[in-house]
């Protein structure tokens, strides 16, 4: 046996030459079922993304906003006056009076009355929301899904 044959004998050459051409790889159809699939994943995803994104823009105001009132409350308790810095919230503007002007900076705290609020830039998208200090109530005020985003049905969060 010369050492062409012996070769062409050997398992590992004898599995070469009986694959066949178009074996191996996956066809056009495979890819473009694959292709189908994963734009369909991605056509249900993406909206519940940017849902929970927006979801989480609205929370972190309510819960800045809350986290201000408390610092500022546990402030003025000890020792009658206090100070808080107006965060940069993507979406928000701060202001101290309900409907007032934006603010930034380092602000003074109310005593026990004044209304703390982060305004929505888009209030069809996020929700105001308001914390009146004199009587502790939290409200929120917008339209469309900015209600579906913290809000209940009376505009309290």
């Amino acid at each position: 046996m010369n050492p062409l044959q012996a070769y062409l004998n050997s398992p590992r050459a004898q599995k070469a030459l009986a694959t066949k051409p178009g074996e191996e790889g996956f066809s056009l159809i495979e890819l473009v079922v694959v292709v189908a699939v994963l734009a369909v994943l991605a056509a249900i995803a993406i909206p519940n993304f940017t849902d929970v994104s927006n979801k989480a823009r609205a929370s972190a105001a309510s819960s800045t906003l809350a986290s201000i009132v408390k610092s500022c409350a546990a402030q003025v308790a000890d020792s009658g006056s206090g100070t808080y810095i107006a965060p940069s919230l993507n979406g928000y503007t701060w202001a101290e009076s309900a409907g007032g002007s934006a603010v930034t900076g380092t602000r003074n705290c109310h005593g026990s009355t004044g209304v703390y609020e982060a305004t929505s830039n888009t209030e069809t998208e996020y929700a105001t929301w308001r914390y009146d200090v004199s009587n502790g109530s939290k409200t929120c005020v917008g339209s469309g899904n900015a209600l579906s985003r913290g809000c209940d049905s009376n505009g309290n969060w």
